[in-house]
């Protein structure tokens, strides 16, 4: 890697880390949050002056999760989406989706200037562009959509920042925003209006009961009568079953100094993927890059990712870089979110994933849909995310796509184990019929666990930037002595002698 570079989330610095207390006995409330990102705290802030009691829990700092590794954008331009959307449902099932992120970004400026959160909210421009000339046919689809729509763009063939592309898309709509700062504001407002809030406190199971859910964490029970999940991925299989209706894409993603704040946001429409964003922290701009984006099935060698990525940046972006990190988006299968009701006609098990690459947009418009659900109020984009929508085409091509790839993810890791990628000091070996994974640091201590992920048993690959060992079928993540990082696991694999 480069010399100076943290392996940090840039939304991470210098912000005071101080975690409210953990549950630490049995409660009962009337509308249990698990998950304090953008879902769930902005849920909890609609539901804040109900006649309920509000509880929400996270595993961490509220907003110090997946949260703090996007790239903080706010946009309706969201690739080519809307050309998808229409040929796969119809042009008003595309329309109402466009109006959904809009309406998401007026909730955001909406509580940014209620409360004077301040979370370096800015208005940019938005593009969308492409390098390869076999591809602009696609752009012209898009086209087609905006011009029905009287969406005013602009075709381009170069970014502001003078990075030449074949082409391109403008829109004089967009905003970024500093995620940490917005979260941690709303966990505020949270505070004052008397919401429950408890931190590092992990649900570990959920139970039906007759006529409330039963919810154990590490060091309590929580009885509720309705549970709404904003955990990103959600930390049970069953109901729901996301794991066979959605996969998991991984993004690299570099933040450095730059000259100039050049006031936009960009997305490919390539593969992998690649994302452009510019942030301004006092007397600093920075430009936040992301890209080299795969499906996590795809068995990969982290550090190559990182070094073909920073030479990227280093030749079109950027020589100054500071801060590295991973993003995992949930994408499901007809590019549109789950937010809803787990259950058909029964709103007391609610959820909220799936958001694609669009996490700030579609994780603010879910904290909407959600409040209105439990608070019997009309939003007329309830049928449009439900989990219960109808089957397309696109949806069950690529629904066989994903589970083939988890498939072959799963059986190639019960049948390889060490790989290429692997440097010396990490090892696999069976001990007491149990494959453990053993990483020698340093100072020469050896650190083992079990490589086996406790969600659906495929086993972990070790990533050696990070250091860390990730599941490659649903994207959880364990620290070197086996300690859970990122669900959907909810268990450690510390090895015991």
């Amino acid at each position: 890697m480069v010399n100076n570079m943290e392996n940090k989330s840039i939304w991470k610095y210098n912000i005071r880390k101080r975690a409210l207390n953990k549950l630490d006995k049995n409660i009962t409330t009337d509308i249990l949050i698990i998950g304090g990102g953008i879902a769930g705290l902005t849920t909890a802030y609609f539901l804040r002056n109900s006649k309920y009691k509000v509880t929400l829990i996270d595993k961490d700092i509220c907003g110090h999760g997946v949260s703090a590794n996007t790239t903080g954008k706010l946009t309706f331009m969201q690739d080519l989406i809307y050309s998808k959307l229409s040929s796969n449902f119809n042009d008003e099932v595309a329309l109402k989706y466009l109006n959904s992120c809009k309406d998401a970004v007026r909730i955001v400026k909406n509580i940014v200037s209620r409360n004077n959160i301040d979370c370096n909210l800015e208005n940019v421009s938005s593009y969308v562009f492409t390098n390869d000339i076999n591809k602009i046919e696609n752009f012209k689809k898009e086209e087609e959509f905006y011009n029905k729509n009287n969406i005013k763009y602009k075709v381009v063939s170069k970014l502001p920042n003078n990075l030449s592309i074949k082409y391109g898309i403008k829109i004089n709509y967009g905003c970024v925003f500093h995620p940490v700062k917005y979260l941690m504001g709303i966990r505020k407002i949270l505070l004052e209006s008397k919401v429950c809030i408890y931190e590092n406190t992990r649900a570990i199971k959920l139970t039906k009961k007759d006529n409330y859910y039963e919810v154990n964490t590490e060091n309590g029970v929580i009885l509720a009568k309705k549970v709404i999940v904003c955990t990103h991925y959600p930390f049970f299989v069953i109901p729901g079953m996301i794991p066979l209706k959605s996969s998991i894409e991984k993004s690299y993603v570099l933040s450095g100094i730059t000259k100039t704040n050049k006031k936009f946001i960009a997305i490919s429409n390539e593969n992998p993927v690649y994302s452009i964003r510019y942030y301004t922290n006092s007397d600093k701009d920075y430009i936040i890059y992301a890209g080299n984006s795969h499906f996590t099935s795809n068995h990969y060698d982290a550090e190559k990712r990182y070094k073909e990525l920073i030479n990227d940046y280093k030749k079109y972006i950027d020589k100054d870089i500071k801060y590295y990190f991973l993003n995992h988006d949930i994408m499901t299968p007809d590019h549109l979110p789950y937010i809803g009701s787990v259950y058909k006609n029964d709103n007391s098990l609610l959820i909220a994933t799936g958001f694609n690459k669009w996490g700030m947009t579609n994780g603010t418009i879910s904290g909407k849909i959600l409040s209105d659900i439990i608070l019997n109020k009309d939003n007329q984009y309830i049928e449009l995310f439900s989990l219960h929508r109808n089957i397309t085409k696109d949806k069950v091509k690529n629904l066989i796509i994903y589970n083939y790839l988890n498939a072959k993810s799963y059986i190639l890791t019960k049948i390889k184990s060490n790989y290429v990628f692997y440097p010396k000091n990490v090892e696999i070996k069976v001990v007491n019929g149990r494959k453990v994974g053993i990483y020698t640091d340093k100072k020469n201590i050896k650190h083992m666990v079990y490589i086996k992920c406790p969600h659906l048993k495929c086993n972990l690959v070790f990533n050696n930037v990070d250091k860390t060992w990730d599941c490659p079928c649903h994207g959880s993540r364990f620290d070197i002595d086996g300690n859970v990082l990122f669900g959907p696991s909810v268990y450690n694999i510390k090895y015991k002698n």
